[in-house]
């Protein structure tokens, strides 16, 4: 097959207006291994966009050269309602303002309850007959999703796109941040060529983060499965979340260095025939989610940094200072900013006048803290 760009209609929001998702299709529909990526989601992070368009060069050339052997799909412009969030200049892109609110990677549709009881009574020993079985189930359920407004016909569209790939990638990123990623504790080994080729050092496990984000949904209904079918079910579908380092980390230079190693990777899978890439992966590290301190601003005021991203810290260190503002002591005005895991100081803020009480910077430490609730590891 060529490749094919297919183009989604979203329910209309408003009388005059309508928003499209384009899909990149290339390979064969319905050959394997299939990967999905999609890139901003979150409409406020934008370094994946450069990335997968670079990527989709690359993709070409391969169709054109009949080396695909798999199918990929790739969404570089996953959320037009987030982007239309243009207030002049500024695109906030997180939140949706309709639909009840909400962040647009929080709460996607549970679908395993509902696959579960389709497939119950025809799981056998065949493996493959499994796969196939829960993946029209999938299909079948995600049919009946509703669409009556523009939020739920992006959900729709994305995960129809998705939801039977081998692989999902979903590409955010930090304020201000090296190369991380959110792995399910499941997919540890599994993924770690993959974080070796984008040379992300840091990566952070858990199980659930109890915020049925995307690509925790793309993986739910196997989970639940597996739990109950044990090796009978294999995990139809792995994904992960990519931070492509921070907002402002946008240029040829690194979308080039990204987007190969995403094709590098695709060969490595067996999606793109070529040469199999030397992996050193030696450097990848995973930390528990919950051993991640989020170190909060102790007053409103302009934050400032005295450590590097990328840098040792221990609990105890002073990482930086919110200054604030409306002391009148100005000379103990400044108030510190405390570690309180020994571990990378990974991510920060990116804006410096803060809010008492948000969310600074990121540690990945490696010893679960008291603090760190199992099921509520996200802030919105």
């Amino acid at each position: 097959m060529s490749y094919q760009i297919y183009s989604h209609t979203l329910p209309s929001a408003t009388p005059g207006t309508q928003r499209i998702v384009k899909a990149h299709h290339f390979g064969t529909p319905g050959a394997r291994p299939k990967i999905y990526l999609q890139a901003g989601l979150h409409a406020d992070e934008w370094p994946g966009f450069l990335v997968l368009n670079t990527l989709i060069k690359k993709l070409k050339i391969a169709q054109e050269k009949d080396l695909i052997e798999g199918e990929v799909i790739v969404v570089p412009v996953a959320n037009p309602i987030g982007l239309g969030q243009n207030f002049h200049g500024y695109i906030p892109g997180r939140f949706a303002f309709s639909d009840g609110g909400g962040n647009f990677n929080r709460n996607w549709p549970k679908l395993g309850d509902k696959v579960a009881r389709v497939v119950n009574d025809q799981i056998s020993g065949d493996i493959e007959a499994n796969v196939t079985l829960v993946r029209q189930a999938i299909r079948h359920e995600l049919a009946n999703l509703p669409e009556l407004t523009e939020l739920q016909g992006l959900r729709k569209t994305l995960l129809a796109l998705s939801m039977d790939a081998d692989e999902v990638l979903d590409l955010h990123c930090s304020g201000e941040a090296c190369m991380h990623a959110y792995v399910a504790q499941e997919f540890e080994d599994y993924f770690r060529p993959l974080l070796g080729l984008l040379e992300a050092d840091v990566a952070l496990s858990e199980l659930d983060t109890g915020v049925q984000s995307f690509d925790e949904t793309n993986v739910s209904v196997w989970r639940q499965l597996k739990s109950h079918y044990a090796h009978l079910m294999p995990w139809g579908c792995r994904s992960l979340t990519l931070e492509l380092r921070g907002e402002n980390d946008i240029s040829h230079e690194l979308a080039e260095k990204d987007a190969e190693a995403l094709y590098q990777y695709l060969i490595y899978r067996g999606v793109i025939e070529g040469k199999t890439p030397k992996i050193d992966d030696s450097k990848v590290t995973y930390y528990p989610l919950d051993a991640m301190d989020l170190v909060k601003a102790p007053v409103a005021g302009i934050a400032c940094f005295h450590k590097a991203l990328g840098e040792q810290v221990e609990a105890g260190e002073v990482i930086g200072e919110v200054v604030d503002l409306m002391c009148d002591d100005v000379e103990n005005s400044a108030h510190p900013l405390v570690a309180r895991a020994n571990g990378v100081f990974f991510a920060r803020f990116q804006r410096r006048l803060v809010v008492c009480g948000e969310s600074l910077a990121k540690i990945a430490g490696r010893e679960h803290l008291a603090f760190r609730e199992i099921g509520h590891l996200f802030e919105d």
